[in-house]
């Protein structure tokens, strides 16, 4: 376990690294299925980050501190969220908690890359079905 906690942040800024090598070459091949997948695991990582936002922002507006309001600004939760999907104790944290949650992210996002290689090496190409030649020998007629 001390070992992945001391690799953990070379882990967190590898996957980014690793899903934009994988979008240049299955862009360079032209495998639109495997970069449509790589495309929703981005979308899930924003998800995350806009949910992120959301609560950041909803939490200062309920924690008012006397007449003061306080108001985040746009970025702090994004910012909050990579910082514990980066922190080594997010692994060791809750099992439901939100560091949980975000550090169990980072090996979802890796399976989620194999298996888009996975596909994209097998070598089924996106596309419309060949249909069969409508060119068969006709049989000759009887008269």
């Amino acid at each position: 376990m001390s070992t992945l906690l001391s690799a953990w942040p070379a882990l967190v800024l590898l996957l980014p690294a690793l899903w934009l090598v994988s979008a240049i070459v299955f862009l360079a091949k032209g495998n639109r299925r495997a970069f449509a997948q790589l495309m929703a695991l981005l979308a899930c990582f924003l998800i995350g980050a806009l949910l992120m936002e959301f609560f950041t922002f909803m939490g200062a507006l309920m924690a008012r501190s006397g007449s003061q309001h306080a108001t985040p600004t746009l970025g702090t939760g994004t910012r909050q969220l990579l910082e514990t999907i980066a922190n080594p104790r997010s692994i060791t944290a809750p099992p439901l908690s939100l560091a949980a949650f975000a550090a169990y992210s980072i090996p979802a996002g890796y399976l989620w890359l194999l298996v888009t290689w996975v596909l994209h090496l097998r070598g089924k190409k996106a596309g419309p079905a060949k249909k069969k030649s409508s060119k068969a020998p006709r049989k000759a007629t009887r008269d």
